[in-house]
């Protein structure tokens, strides 16, 4: 019998569980049935939770074969004291279970009741309920609470909170915000709404999985796509319109990090990271991206999602919310039936795009006007496109604000670093022939693509672009498995590269062991039938970089994929210049 605790947190915001602030325990099951532990952990919960006096809220369990995840709500004040009860009560219930001696019932109640009533805040939901009755949102962590959001906000310190009587309401109010999420787009999709709002005279607070950056101000760098980013930039007073990318760690994790929008969007959803956090297949993994709507529903704000995605649309025709659709499709059924019904829809019709709501439709620009598409070669960045000129379009911005941010948009290291970057650079000075009319330049496409699906969508657009060879290097993060390794791999090798390198990521092994994970590609590519002059690997990122630059000829294309070491890479590419 196996009971293993893989994780027990606190999440607090709206999360795939509930709305509200809560507690969730994910557990590995195998060697007795999930029923009979779920039912000895419920017993176990209700018992403790009658004993510290609290509100008998429901318990949802999510099972599946390999295991449970076991939640409860609790008031946004108490989550650490929940966390404790659901992880004691998960301890007596597999000591029950494996007839090893419990804890002592009495000691863990008396301990439970002394942190809650250490952690117990009244000032904050008294704050809290005020804020309701104003229409506010709050925004809480351990050090600072917020009323208001962006250039209607003011924060106190956690410890310092004022009365609701102390407060001037007047000066308080929220701003709009969208929230972004799926696999793959999130950015891409995040950094055009903001160019939008910023063409539109708004200053935009982003968040996302690169940085948090209030216009054209990045503020910090690394991956701020949770609820802890979400809090800092709409505690930033400058901020006018929030883009709040929402990816899924930060979301099981934590919850989100609002709880109410006026506008979603879910890009795609494909498999990545299943087995963390109780997501173990596909259908979960939508589940989770779902979780944006919890916010929209309190404002009914429209969700925006991928008609051709069958995911999202089975999961969608379950649904009672305002939706629109996006396809690249201009007869998709989807769109069809829903546009039939008087809902919007935006597509892709003989390279325009049209914007439709009911029988009106609306031109709104051609494809080959947005840089980020490659004048059509990115079909992934059209359908980025379509779905951020469809969430615009249900925030209220107009055509001519949309086509020009759209326009000025350039799919360049400054606008959209790291995604689809298309680069024309000269030859390094070794590798140029002293025919002065020859062509003396190479191309460089740059991706963050890091799974199977995204990976799909780069290499699509790559056999798209003009190019003599093409060469690639390519680095992968410990936390893949074996076979999405290998599967990634083989999606790569299809555009036939005359040269594949594959390069360490030392700082993202995720407990693997140095070499691993080249081993692992490199043998994947022999089974292709590679051979050893045809495939490197690299130490680090900037010498797969630069062995591969050593190779390249006039008119061959150089993909970049899932690398680390960005500024080094740049710097370098860069230096090609001079």
């Amino acid at each position: 019998m196996k009971l293993a605790l893989e994780s027990c947190r606190h999440l607090t915001g709206p999360n795939l569980y509930f709305h509200s602030p809560g507690t969730v325990l994910d557990a590995d099951i195998s060697g007795v049935t999930v029923d009979e532990v779920v039912k000895c952990w419920r017993e176990e919960v209700q018992n403790l939770r009658e004993e510290v006096g609290w509100y008998q809220t429901p318990l949802i369990i999510r099972t599946n074969p390999e295991g449970a995840s076991l939640a409860f709500s609790a008031s946004m004040d108490e989550v650490y004291s929940a966390t404790e009860l659901n992880k004691a009560a998960w301890n007596n219930a597999v000591a029950r279970l494996s007839g090893t001696q419990t804890e002592d019932f009495k000691k863990i109640v008396a301990n439970l009741k002394a942190r809650i009533q250490k952690e117990s805040d009244p000032a904050l939901l008294k704050l809290s309920e005020a804020a309701k009755t104003h229409e506010l949102q709050l925004l809480a962590d351990d050090e600072t609470v917020t009323l208001g959001l962006g250039t209607g906000s003011q924060s106190w310190p956690a410890k310092q909170l004022p009365t609701p009587e102390e407060v001037n309401w007047n000066e308080l109010r929220n701003v709009p915000l969208a929230l972004i999420t799926g696999t793959n787009g999130k950015s891409t999709s995040g950094r055009l709404l903001a160019s939008i709002v910023k063409t539109d005279g708004k200053m935009p607070g982003l968040t996302s999985t690169d940085c948090i950056q209030v216009g054209d101000e990045i503020l910090d760098v690394g991956d701020y796509s949770g609820p802890g980013g979400a809090r800092t930039i709409l505690r930033d007073k400058r901020v006018e319109f929030g883009v709040l990318e929402s990816a899924r760690g930060g979301m099981m994790r934590r919850g989100l990090g609002v709880t109410q929008a006026q506008a979603g969007i879910i890009t795609n959803v494909a498999k990545e990271h299943l087995g963390q956090y109780g997501v173990r297949s596909l259908a979960d993994l939508i589940d989770v991206k779902f979780t944006i709507l919890r916010p929209l529903e309190v404002s009914g704000g429209t969700l925006v999602l991928n008609a051709d995605d069958s995911g999202l649309v089975e999961y969608a025709a379950k649904l009672n919310h305002p939706l629109c659709w996006f396809s690249l499709d201009v007869n998709s059924p989807i769109l069809r039936k829903h546009r039939n019904q008087g809902g919007s829809v935006c597509y892709l019709q003989d390279g325009k795009i049209f914007y439709s709501q009911g029988e009106t439709t609306q031109f709104v620009l051609n494809v080959n006007e947005i840089p980020i598409t490659l004048n059509g070669s990115a079909r992934y960045n059209i359908a980025n496109s379509l779905g951020v000129i469809a969430l615009a379009k249900n925030l209220g911005f107009s055509n001519e604000v949309i086509v020009k941010a759209l326009r000025g948009f350039q799919g360049d290291l400054k606008d959209n670093p790291g995604r689809g970057n298309y680069l024309t650079l000269p030859l390094p000075a070794a590798n140029r022939t002293d025919n002065t009319v020859d062509d003396q330049t190479f191309q460089v496409l740059i991706d963050f693509a890091h799974n199977a699906h995204g990976l799909s969508a780069v290499c699509e657009t790559l056999t798209a672009l003009p190019s003599k060879r093409r060469l690639v290097v390519a680095g992968h993060v410990g936390s893949h498995s074996d076979e999405e390794i290998r599967e990634m791999t083989r999606v790569v090798a299809k555009i036939q590269p005359v040269y594949f390198s594959v390069a360490e990521l030392p700082d993202y092994l995720r407990e693997r062991t140095v070499g691993e994970i080249p081993a692992m590609v490199i043998d994947e590519l022999q089974h292709l039938g590679y051979s050893g002059e045809n495939i490197g690997s690299a130490d680090t990122c900037i010498e797969g970089v630069q062995h591969a630059v050593e190779r390249v000829t006039a008119g061959d294309l150089l993909m970049l994929v899932g690398l680390d070491q960005q500024e080094e890479i740049l710097a370098f590419l860069e230096g090609l210049k001079k």
